[in-house]
């Protein structure tokens, strides 16, 4: 085998320096003692086994080794699949706490909802119920709430614009006692026995052909006029002059014989009598409230002027005017020199 050299595709040849014949012999000389050629048999082309201590003709381990750049490069990647499978696991969460909160939300909106519709079945059907059992109508629930609606709406409005609290409870006393005074009068049919009394005189003195049905009803309307007439007449006239005086006597002429006409002409039961006099305390407490809010002398824009920072406003002012006062004298100054 002297002069031959081993190639990388495993196959001997000669030294290209050596004689053709010399190549030859030498091939033939490489046979072995079964008489196989290492150029015609497979084993011979198999490039052979690297002796100890040796390293395959190719290997280079300086290649082989990442350097520093591969290495962050890795581990940027690493870092970089960490955080999306974190951040794929918070939106999974999330999906799962967002479809949940929206349950829950749909499950309290619809408590809320009912609540809201128990908390006005009871304030409608307790006042229609309580309008029915207490005074034999469910109109006058309707009427009774719809007034004390009114009214708490106006007392509130009182409040707001900072009225004294006497605004508000003189006149609630007031019409307590007017409304107590009214039921008790319509109950014991007061104003319908008396217009019949005196409906009766007339008929036995300058009216003898006056009807009896029609006797009680017109004393009824002629008082009542007079009455309400004479009373808002003074009321009215203390807080608008002249011209209210005129405007609440002819209100009260009108409303007077209204309330006069019913007021004799029918005979009432305690339960009615009750209600008209919830009803007139009502009506009391609501028109007596603004006219004790005008004899007090309530401002209703003062509460609101507060919602304004007068003081850093009007500091602002002053210190523009200083400044511009200062302004004014430097450039002075600079006009002598």
């Amino acid at each position: 085998m002297t002069g031959w050299r081993w190639h990388p595709r495993g196959i001997l040849s000669a030294p290209v320096s050596a004689p053709a014949g010399a190549r030859a012999g030498s091939v033939r000389g490489a046979v072995s003692s079964e008489g196989e050629s290492p150029l015609t048999t497979e084993r011979a082309q198999e490039p052979a086994a690297p002796g100890p201590g040796s390293q395959p003709p190719h290997a280079d381990p300086a290649a082989e080794a990442p350097g520093v750049r591969e290495e962050l490069r890795r581990v940027r990647e690493a870092a970089t699949g960490l955080a999306r499978a974190h951040l794929d696991l918070l939106k999974a969460e999330l999906e799962g706490i967002v479809a949940e909160v929206k349950v829950i939300a749909a499950l309290a909106g619809a408590i809320v909802a009912v609540a809201l519709f128990l908390s006005w079945l009871l304030a409608i059907g307790g006042t229609l119920f309580l309008g029915e059992w207490l005074f034999g109508s469910i109109g006058w629930g309707v009427v009774l709430g719809g007034l004390g609606s009114i009214a708490l709406i106006v007392a509130i409005a009182m409040a707001l614009v900072g009225s004294p609290r006497r605004v508000i409870t003189t006149p609630l006393i007031t019409g307590i006692v007017v409304g107590a005074l009214v039921a008790l009068a319509l109950g014991a049919n007061l104003v319908r026995r008396g217009a019949e009394q005196v409906g009766t005189r007339l008929r036995s003195g300058p009216l003898p052909d006056l009807d009896p049905h029609w006797a009680a009803p017109l004393v009824g309307v002629v008082i009542g006029a007079v009455v309400l007439g004479l009373i808002l007449l003074v009321v009215l006239g203390r807080v608008g002059g002249a011209g209210g005086g005129v405007g609440g006597l002819i209100l009260g002429l009108v409303a007077g014989a209204l309330i006069g006409w019913g007021w004799a002409g029918l005979t009432f039961s305690w339960h009615g009598a009750v209600a008209i006099g919830i009803a007139v305390g009502l009506l009391a407490w609501i028109a007596l409230m603004p006219l004790s809010m005008l004899r007090a002398g309530v401002d209703p824009t003062a509460r609101f002027r507060r919602l304004w920072p007068r003081e850093t406003y009007e500091s602002a002012m002053e210190t523009r005017e200083w400044l511009e006062s200062e302004w004014a004298k430097r450039r002075a100054r600079l006009g002598r020199t």
